[in-house]
Formats: C-alpha cells, structure tokens, sequence
C-alpha cells in the first residue's frame, strides 16, 4: 500500500508535466495562427503578446480565454462589445488553451497534495 501512493502521484505529476508540454504547442499553434487577428480585433491593433516571445503569447491566451469565458473580465478589460467580433472557432481554442493549463497544473500540484495527504 504504501508503494501505491508515490506511484500515483508520479503518475499525475508526469501527466500534469506533459500537458503543460502539449500546452505550450497549443500557444505556439494559437501565436502563429490566430494572435495577431485577435489582438486586431480586441486590442486595435495593438500587437502586445503576439510580437513578443513564446511566455508573453502564453500570458495573452490566458488573457484572451478569460475574456471570452466573463463578462466580468471583458468589461474590466475593456473588450465587453468587441469579444462578440471574434468568431466562436476561435475563441473555442483560446477557452480550451486555457482549461488545458488548468487540469495540467491541477494535475500536478495535485500530486503534491496526495502525497502530502496519503504519506
């Protein structure tokens, strides 16, 4: 039994290790593909996060994904009337980009807590 525990918690901590790994392929797809149209539409034109490194493209489709998932987010950004603009596709990607990262880092910090707990 207590084999079991350390074994699952390497697991979930490889799992979580490698979505955050098919995460950062999503964002690179996301910067190259769709950014620079999204931060026309949302930003005016304004290339923040697309123009910049592979972490700033990162922080942009979190940024964008909260946008898209509140209304909250988009009225404190800014971008309450002009999300609607953007085409549902699209924001599909950004809204899974983001609850991608999420389970990853779930997963990962989660074997922390079951080791923690279960030890």
């Amino acid at each position: 039994m207590s084999i079991i525990i350390p074994l699952i918690a390497s697991y979930l901590f490889f799992v979580g290790c490698l979505g955050t790994f098919i995460w950062l392929g999503i964002v690179i797809y996301l910067k190259k593909k769709w950014l620079s149209e999204l931060e026309d539409i949302l930003d005016n034109g304004c290339r923040t996060f697309s123009s910049l490194g592979l972490f700033f493209a990162g922080q942009g489709v979190l940024q964008y994904a909260t946008v898209f998932l509140c209304r909250f987010h988009a009225k404190r950004f800014g971008m309450l009337e002009k999300r609607d603009k953007v085409p549902k596709h699209i924001q599909r990607w950004f809204i899974f980009a983001f609850y991608w990262l999420m389970t990853s880092g779930l997963l990962m910090f989660g074997s922390g807590a079951v080791l923690h707990f279960y030890s």
